[in-house]
């Protein structure tokens, strides 16, 4: 990466559910390579607190949904979408 380019990041999200209480097991989400300014938005707006200060080491994050719990992390990505590993 060079000086000039901006840090990428992938958002993951899974939601597990009691199928019994929520109608379903849940769901997995993985967003678009974005910058960490619109990936700590996405997490905050995932998490219900849009105004939460938050930052790239408080991740993980979880947060309880109707019928289960949401599962959150991010994950640097290179400008091509590739996960960073």
């Amino acid at each position: 990466m060079t000086a000039t380019a901006q840090a990428l990041y992938v958002v993951e999200v899974q939601d597990r559910c009691l199928a019994q209480l929520a109608g379903h097991a849940g769901c997995f989400y993985a967003s678009p390579p974005q910058s960490e300014q619109q990936a700590l938005m996405l997490v905050r707006v995932l998490l219900g607190c849009p105004q939460r200060p938050l930052s790239i080491a408080d991740a993980p994050w979880q947060a309880a949904i109707p019928g289960g719990q949401r599962h959150i992390r991010i994950h640097p990505a290179l400008p091509d979408g590739q996960l960073h590993l």
